[in-house]
């Protein structure tokens, strides 16, 4: 007599919802530490699987297909999220520089925050130590370091980037 293997019944989306909005949600807030974006997360997730659900061909592996697009998701959400705090950065800088006439305020508060950079220079990585310093302090092209250092343009910027991240990041901490 023949077997007939049961395929399992597809999922609706209120299924996947009941089954998993927990999981999406530990996912993103594991990865933003943020419960507000985690909850913009979750819906988006069920959204773009509501869209791609005919994506799902075999419905025992729902749970890791949802974990993949809330991954993304998630990754898509923190590359918008540090695009909106660089440009609000900027929005500041401009204000802030319209703001001050002083030229005097300007020269000290120039001077002060260069210190607090070459303060915080230091205490970085020494490979992002050496990017930083003959960019910022000695003003440097890139060329110019990658020459200096013996390292190509690439590795040069890739350490400019990171350093100038750990150094926010640095600097942030200090006025938290």
């Amino acid at each position: 007599m023949e077997t007939l293997q049961m395929q399992p019944s597809p999922l609706t989306l209120e299924e996947m919802y009941g089954q998993f909005h927990k999981l999406i949600y530990h996912i993103a807030y594991t990865m933003t530490k943020d419960a507000h974006l985690s909850q913009d997360i979750v819906q988006e997730t069920f959204l773009k699987a509501y869209i791609r659900m005919d994506t799902l061909l075999d419905v025992t592996k729902a749970k890791s297909w949802l974990t993949s697009i809330a991954r993304c998701t998630t990754i898509d959400f923190i590359r918008k999220e540090s695009k909106r705090n660089e440009v609000y950065m900027e929005a500041d800088e401009e204000v802030q520089s319209i703001q001050d006439n002083n030229p005097l305020e300007i020269e000290i508060e120039a001077r002060f925050l260069k210190s607090s950079i070459q303060e915080n220079i230091k205490r970085l990585p020494l490979s992002q130590q050496e990017v930083m310093s003959l960019k910022v302090i000695q003003d440097l092209s890139d060329g110019e370091i990658a020459l200096k250092l013996n390292l190509s343009p690439s590795t040069v910027k890739t350490r400019f980037h990171r350093g100038r991240k750990q150094l926010y990041s640095i600097v942030y901490a200090q006025t938290a």
